[in-house]
C-alpha cells in the first residue's frame, strides 16, 4: 500500500454570478485501503466543529497568529462542515466568502487528514498482530542493568572481607542429643 496523501485544490469560481474563492480536498489512497474503508468505516468522523468550539487540544500544530481569529470565526460559523472518511475519499469542496475561510478550511482539512491517517493505519492493521513495547522496556537492557547491580553488590561484599558466621543447632534439637 502507498502512503495516503491529501490533495488540495484552490480556485476562484463563478458561483451564482459571483466570483468566490473555493477549496477542494480529497484523500488519495491505495485501492486496497479504499476498499477496506468503504466496507466498514465511511461514517467515521474526522472533524466535528462542536468538538473544537473551545479550541484545539494540546499537540495540534498552532495556527499562525494572523489566522487564529479567522479560524475561530470559521469554526463557530454554521458553514463549517464536518469531515468524515466518506467526504475525504470522495472529495469535499468548500465555497468560501473570503480567502481567510479558504485558509481556515485548509487547516481544518489537514487536521482531519491527520485523523484519517490514524484511522487508515489501524484499518490496514486489521487482521494482523502487532506488539507494543514502550520506550525503556528493552528486556536485554533490563537484564544488563540487573547483572551490573549484582556484580557491584558482590564486589562490595568481597571487598569487605570474610564474614564470621555462627552456626548453632535449632531450638529443641540440642536437648535431644
Amino acid at each position: 500500500m502507498t502512503a495516503p496523501r491529501l490533495l488540495i485544490r484552490k480556485a476562484m469560481l463563478n458561483i451564482q454570478g459571483r466570483i468566490r474563492p473555493c477549496i477542494q480536498v480529497q484523500a488519495d489512497v491505495s485501492p486496497e485501503l479504499t476498499a477496506k474503508l468503504n466496507q466498514h468505516f465511511l461514517n467515521e468522523n474526522l472533524f466535528r466543529r462542536a468538538s473544537y468550539a473551545q479550541g484545539f487540544p494540546a499537540g495540534v500544530p498552532a495556527p499562525a497568529p494572523s489566522m487564529a481569529p479567522h479560524l475561530t470565526a470559521f469554526i463557530k460559523n454554521d458553514a463549517c462542515p464536518e469531515i468524515t472518511v466518506k467526504t475525504l475519499l470522495a472529495g469535499q469542496m468548500q465555497q468560501c466568502t473570503s480567502i481567510w475561510e479558504v485558509i481556515a478550511f485548509e487547516y481544518i482539512a489537514q487536521r482531519a487528514f491527520d485523523s484519517f491517517c490514524a484511522v487508515a493505519k489501524t484499518v490496514a492493521e486489521v487482521g494482523t498482530e502487532t506488539v507494543y513495547q514502550p520506550e525503556g522496556s528493552d528486556i536485554s537492557m533490563f537484564a544488563a542493568d540487573t547483572a551490573a547491580e549484582i556484580a557491584a553488590k558482590l564486589a562490595a561484599e568481597l571487598a569487605a572481607g570474610p564474614v564470621a558466621v555462627a552456626v548453632s543447632a535449632p531450638d529443641g534439637l540440642a536437648d535431644a542429643a
